[in-house]
């Protein structure tokens, strides 16, 4: 109980600071979002001003922070700038099932294809199975994220055509049933999905191989093999399990990895999540919606760590907080 209390008052703090940069980032970036909401035309300078009141933009800083921090305990984000007159709330609402579909299939991916990876390498360190996954996965850490987007692209999307080019789903079509059009949407999602996973799995390989390996030079195991258990109860049960507690770690990472990789897939592939609207946002100078798409992202991670914390405690009964 005195666990949870603290560790709720830890989150309180860093959603808190996390609020402050998030308010801060848009505000020290150069330009001038009146430049941008004027789209290129020259303003006078009575229109010029009417703009930065409309947007509360000649308030103190410290006015404007009051009025974000209140708004967010309202549930109110602000208004777009980019997209006037919509609500941020509603804009980032609209982007962030795009970014689910493709981030929530993506960890899990990267999780059990790194876990069964790195419990192969662990079990036949030295081996050449070893040697082949370990290189494979060395290379795959050292390849930026948007080239291999670029890559499965290009010879996906553009010269076998299996899948889209570009966007969340086909415009402009009328759909025959809910089947087709879930199908037309996971093939829209397919490449960004496999690009998120094969460029994050790597380290779960490499993390828990090492730590396999150091696992199984353990006393149990030695106790547990002379006790006769199968290979695989001695792999996956005693092996595999004790080791999991790095990898938990790097789960929680993931979700720090993938937001900021989120940023090139989704531009990548012209896809309409979080991570392009982020993107977007920052070259219009738009402070709201940027504002709301950080404060999503910093309450994932927190949750994120949350879970990790929790994960070790029901791992390793050792662990005390």
């Amino acid at each position: 109980m005195h666990w949870l209390v603290r560790r709720f008052t830890t989150i309180v703090i860093v959603l808190f600071v996390a609020l402050v940069i998030n308010f801060a980032i848009p505000r020290l970036m150069p330009g001038n979002p009146v430049d941008v909401l004027a789209g290129g035309i020259k303003l006078t300078p009575e229109s010029r001003q009417a703009l930065i009141e409309r947007f509360g933009l000649d308030e103190p800083v410290w006015e404007q922070f009051r009025k974000y921090f209140i708004g967010i305990f309202r549930g109110d984000l602000g208004i777009s700038f980019r997209q006037y007159p919509l609500p941020v709330r509603d804009v980032v609402m609209d982007a962030l099932p795009w970014t689910a579909l493709v981030m929530v299939p993506s960890v899990i991916l990267q999780a059990i294809l790194g876990f069964v990876a790195g419990v192969t390498a662990g079990w036949k360190a030295g081996k050449k199975i070893d040697s082949i996954l370990q290189t494979t996965s060395l290379a795959i850490i050292s390849t930026p994220i948007f080239w291999i987007a670029m890559i499965f692209l290009y010879v996906f999307s553009f010269q076998f055509g299996w899948f889209p080019l570009s966007g969340t789903y086909t415009e402009g079509v009328t759909y025959s049933g809910t089947f087709e059009q879930i199908t037309d949407i996971m093939k829209h999602a397919a490449l960004p999905i496999i690009s998120f996973t094969i460029s994050q799995y790597a380290m779960y390989q490499l993390v828990l191989r090492n730590t396999m390996v150091t696992t199984l030079k353990e006393h149990y195991i030695i106790t547990a093999e002379a006790k006769g258990l199968s290979q695989s109860r001695i792999k996956y049960l005693h092996a595999a399990r004790n080791s999991l507690l790095p990898m938990v770690t790097m789960f929680g990472m993931s979700f720090v990895m993938v937001i900021g990789a989120s940023v090139y897939i989704e531009t990548i592939f012209s896809y309409s999540g979080l991570g392009r609207l982020m993107y977007e946002s920052v070259v219009a100078r738009d402070y709201p919606v940027v504002q709301g798409c950080f404060l999503m992202f910093s309450v994932l991670i927190i949750g994120a760590n949350l879970f990790v914390d929790i994960a070790y405690l029901y791992l390793d009964p050792r662990v005390r907080y």
